[in-house]
């Protein structure tokens, strides 16, 4: 009866490895929306805003550690074009309306439908919300960004900036930066300025734009621009006015984000990886192969990441959050060889352990506590059957 018990022992100890096999094999865990998610947004609460630009339109609000909206906020039928938290959680969300006429509408934190709606030009139209709530909305067609005074009900004013503005970063002193793809620069916007104050060239030797477009603001006021055309990404130091230095991003970097730690991560549409650069380092640590062509990307409270890729069709877009454990084995993961990565990067066996209570850290115990059950019941097992063999040798002998 005893082997019996062992027997089964041994199956719930398989059943359990094999589970947490699974789970470990896992780094990443889709988050299912039907749309075409083109911006992302994550609260201070990890709460997960996604602006669909598909039919219908609409921001999916997702919770911290869920993997489906809990529900959508109406943005009157409008597609989502850009999208921002403002300090106090306000969440403003650009729409493409008619062909004349656009707008950004402003929803409280907490709330499920639009307070207002301030109207812009029409197009597509990124937008970005300083510290002080002030929201700088970009227009690519009229190469201009219009600033919205905090709990402004209209623009409070237009400034003219480079040939396709792109993105827009604001640092924590209220400086907007503002990537135009088309003309190669970055325009600098002082807070409460009229005009932009500097202008930073990213352009070849031959003169050509090397596509500037994602951009980032760290803690300190560093600013990262995402190069798709010269496949790197130009580290801009607070007040200057030059790139100071630049880390190679294959397949044409598209979008970039800073973790509080100063890690960055940076998504290339064109080989489809989310990469992974530690704080300080020079040089990517390693990467993530994505789900599709990967477009825009936050960093969530937790450390995780959110990545988000459009797709091709109704529906297709893809949405996946990687764990802050799968993102500090890249390295590991990305096939690199360990003396290759940054002195600042963990090597993969230094890997920091998850933090406790952490969900990333259940895998591991529970695979621990299977292996143990099935190393004690193929003890029992091959015990009791040496016992077995024995007396019955004892017995022959004694016949």
């Amino acid at each position: 009866m005893k082997y019996r018990w062992a027997a089964f022992t041994a199956v719930v100890g398989a059943f359990l490895y094999l589970g947490t096999a699974a789970a470990m094999a896992s780094p990443e865990e889709a988050i299912y929306i039907y749309g075409t998610p083109v911006r992302l947004a994550i609260a201070a609460d990890g709460t997960a805003y996604l602006g669909n630009y598909g039919q219908g339109g609409g921001v999916f609000v997702v919770p911290a550690g869920e993997t489906r909206a809990t529900r959508t906020i109406s943005t009157g039928g409008h597609p989502t074009t850009g999208l921002s938290l403002g300090p106090d959680g306000t969440l403003y969300v650009a729409t493409a309306g008619d062909a004349d006429q656009g707008a950004v509408a402003v929803i409280p934190a907490g709330d499920a439908a639009m307070a207002r709606t301030i109207p812009v030009s029409a197009g597509l139209h990124p937008l970005a919300a300083g510290p002080d709530g002030t929201v700088y909305v970009a227009d690519p067609a009229g190469n201009t960004v219009s600033v919205v005074a905090p709990n402004g009900t209209a623009v409070d004013r237009t400034i003219k900036v480079g040939a396709g503005p792109a993105e827009i970063a604001v640092t924590k002193d209220g400086t907007a930066f503002v990537t135009n793809q088309t003309a190669g620069t970055v325009s600098v916007i002082p807070a409460g300025a009229d005009t932009v104050s500097k202008t930073i060239e990213l352009v070849s030797d031959t003169g050509t734009s090397q596509e500037p477009h994602g951009i980032a603001a760290s803690p300190d006021g560093t600013v990262y621009v995402a190069n798709i055309k010269s496949n790197d990404i130009a580290v801009i130091k607070p007040g200057a006015g030059t790139v100071a230095e630049r880390i190679s991003v294959e397949g044409g970097p598209q979008d970039v984000a800073v973790a509080p730690d100063g890690s960055l991560y940076v998504t290339s549409l064109l080989t489809g990886k989310l990469s992974v650069i530690g704080p300080q380092a020079k040089e990517v640590g390693g990467s993530i192969p994505t789900d599709g062509g990967p477009g825009h990307l936050a960093v969530a409270p937790d450390g995780s990441v959110v990545v988000i890729s459009p797709g091709t069709s109704p529906g297709g877009g893809a949405v996946v959050r990687y764990s802050a454990g799968a993102l500090a084995a890249t390295p590991l993961a990305s096939g690199a060889p360990t003396a290759a990565v940054p002195a600042a990067t963990p090597a993969p066996e230094a890997a920091p352990e998850p933090a406790a209570g952490s969900w990333n850290a259940l895998p591991a115990v529970a695979g621990g506590v299977a292996a143990v059950v099935v190393g004690v019941a193929v003890w029992i097992l091959v015990n009791g059957r040496r016992r077995k063999a024995g007396l019955a040798a004892g017995a022959s002998q004694a016949g």
